[in-house]
């Protein structure tokens, strides 16, 4: 296991959520991932694959 990374990454068993959940924010991950070659090419490191994953998606929408 990469020095760093939680061990829901290797296993989704123990991530603290549901499966929708989980699923919702790998989702809004790609998507952020993808948006921008810049995103797409870099190395992320396990640890910050966690961060990104666990952090609230952006809003499609912007708020007023």
């Amino acid at each position: 296991m990469p020095e760093g990374a939680a061990p829901w990454t290797l296993d989704t068993r123990p991530w603290p959520g549901t499966v929708t959940e989980y699923a919702d924010q790998l989702l809004a991950m790609t998507e952020t991932l993808l948006s921008d070659p810049r995103h797409f090419f870099r190395s992320y490191s396990a640890a910050e694959i966690g961060r990104l994953i666990t952090a609230p998606s952006p809003r499609s929408v912007p708020s007023r």
